[in-house]
């Protein structure tokens, strides 16, 4: 848009894609909570924008302005980064299916230094699906980065995504050497091509008080039935402490319609933080809370999805299969990353975060009724068949139902490898 008859010549399809809510990219509904990063336009915005359109676009008086300044892009746009990461550079083909690539960096840090903001820059936008990454303690001898072996993000980005920012006095610690790890999901696109991603890493001048923690409502074990419109899917995470949530990154695949986020407190009482009534594959972003929420000890945050695998969903590429749990856009995911911290956390005194998440984590993947028991109903995929298969073993009351102590129970019996399959996911698992 450099000029007005570039306008001009775009204003239908501008007042087309502002009537049916496609732009500005955020999907979050505004009549649903409050958010600090909203790119919505106000009701008064799209009414003169609109009315100008309808008025057949006049061009007023005076200097064209869009002519008058050329705009180029920043190539960071928070400014020149304290530390960039290269990604190792990696050949996508023309056509075919990428298995996830997880290469690694030295880290170069001989210090460590507190993280302000991150901005991954793809080096092909076409091709790059998401970034993620961990810090590691070591470099991998076998030279793959295993997320099993991350202990906190050096930044993240999905297609739509911006830079990560903590505001306020929070941030995220990176320590000095070891290596940084990336899960990189690449998608041909008809034509081969060299990625040079970058991440851009922005280092505070001080200690800040708080962490900023992250957790995922996460369900491996979704099942979603050939030609059916809208299958519905929930997940939940529960907090054991009190906790203040900054913000929600919802993520699925081309088969997603909708989805919401609420929080449920111990007395009950729900209360909707974020609705997307329609999952745009193409824009995915983190929605950031205007006001932290308070997440009472005990609380549940629960995510429910809804997937259209009918033919009238024209991003599905077959709706005649059973969709389940993957990892490429062409299968289906449940992923809700939070970003939160703990009130009784301290940067001074820290505790380990994703124990705390342990003893419920797989409850809130099956327990599709939200009644705290397992049923046999609710036991889907590798995990629901590995418990049925003991079920009689691990339902010591013999009610029927498997309670969180009897869970916890049978999970203290298994090989450490299998009771890292039962535990499920965390938040370093692979993204879709």
């Amino acid at each position: 848009m450099s000029n007005y008859d570039m306008v001009k010549g775009f204003a239908p399809m501008i007042r087309e894609v502002i009537r049916t809510d496609r732009m500005p990219p955020y999907n979050a509904d505004p009549h649903v909570g409050k958010f600090s990063d909203n790119k919505n336009l106000t009701a008064a915005e799209v009414k003169t924008l609109v009315h100008w359109i309808e008025a057949g676009a006049p061009r007023g008086e005076g200097a064209d302005p869009l002519a008058a300044h050329k705009v180029v892009a920043a190539e960071w746009p928070l400014g020149k980064p304290d530390l960039i990461l290269n990604i190792p550079a990696y050949k996508v083909p023309a056509s075919g299916i990428v298995d996830y690539q997880r290469p690694y960096t030295v880290n170069e840090l001989t210090e460590g230094k507190w993280i302000r903001a991150t901005t991954v820059k793809p080096g092909d936008r076409r091709a790059v699906h998401h970034v993620l990454t961990g810090w590691m303690k070591e470099a991998p001898k076998n030279g793959v980065a295993s997320e099993t072996n991350w202990r906190g993000s050096v930044g993240g980005y999905a297609v739509g995504a911006e830079s990560n920012i903590f505001g306020g006095d929070v941030g995220t610690y990176l320590p000095a050497g070891g290596a940084v790890g990336y899960q990189m999901h690449y998608t041909p696109y008809g034509k081969e091509t060299v990625d040079n991603s970058q991440i851009g890493v922005y280092f505070r001048k001080d200690q800040p008080k708080y962490i900023m923690r992250s957790v995922v409502v996460i369900d491996p074990t979704i099942e979603i039935a050939p030609n059916t419109a809208r299958h519905q899917e929930v997940a939940y995470v529960e907090f054991p402490k009190d906790a203040l949530l900054y913000s929600a990154f919802p993520h699925a695949h081309y088969r997603a319609y909708s989805n919401d986020l609420w929080l449920q407190t111990p007395d009950g009482k729900k209360t909707r933080l974020l609705t997307l009534p329609r999952y745009d594959f193409n824009w995915q972003r983190a929605y950031t809370f205007a006001e932290p929420v308070k997440i009472p000890a005990g609380s549940k945050l629960i995510a429910h999805y809804v997937y259209d695998n009918s033919k009238r969903n024209p991003s599905n590429p077959d709706p005649t299969i059973k969709v389940t749990w993957g990892e490429q856009s062409h299968e289906e995911m449940l992923f809700t990353s939070l970003s939160f911290r703990w009130l009784d956390e301290t940067a001074e005194k820290q505790i380990d975060s994703e124990a705390r998440f342990a003893e419920t984590r797989m409850f809130g993947m099956m327990d599709d009724n939200l009644d705290g028991r397992l049923q046999k109903a609710e036991l889907r995929g590798q995990m629901g068949k590995m418990m049925l298969t003991f079920w009689d073993r691990i339902d010591t009351s013999k009610d029927g139902t498997i309670d969180k102590a009897e869970l916890k129970a049978a999970q203290a019996l298994l090989p450490q490898r299998r009771r890292q399959a039962a535990d499920g996911p965390n938040e370093n698992t692979p993204l879709g």
